[in-house]
């Protein structure tokens, strides 16, 4: 999702669309797979593309949005606390469906703890829901 500043003018929207974004000056992350993503995800828009900074963390990325420095992405679960604490609002893009798959690995020929055995099945159990749902 674009995590903006309650002050930005992007802040009154639910959606917004990639052209409003470029408008804006971006945080990003300096390297990585969400990087990748939106270096792929801003390619037609790169003469307009004002990219402010680049920043090492998520946690720096979230401080500096919070004081309007510009807008970034991130995944809805890691801005919960901000956006709880009103220092950011979290906007959906137009057109643009962001995710990132997420793989479990593990020992077979060691034992598990029961809570991770637990957590293996609640996630495969979610899986088959999630593949059920989208097929029908």
């Amino acid at each position: 999702m674009l995590m903006v500043s309650p002050k930005n003018a992007l802040a009154k929207h639910k959606v917004v669309s990639i052209r409003e974004i470029v408008k804006h000056p971006l945080l990003f992350p300096k390297t990585g797979h969400t990087r990748r993503l939106l270096d792929k995800l801003f390619r037609p828009h790169s003469a307009e593309l004002q990219v402010r900074m680049e920043l090492p963390s998520i946690g720096m990325i979230k401080k500096f949005v919070g004081a309007d420095a510009g807008v970034s992405f991130i995944s809805e679960s890691f801005a919960k606390d901000q956006v709880k604490a009103g220092e950011v609002k979290l906007l959906n893009v137009e057109g643009v469906d962001l995710w990132r798959e997420l793989g479990l690995v593990y020992r077979r020929d060691r034992s598990l703890p029961r809570a991770a055995q637990a957590l293996i099945a609640l996630i495969r159990e979610h899986k088959q829901l999630a593949e059920y749902t989208a097929a029908n």
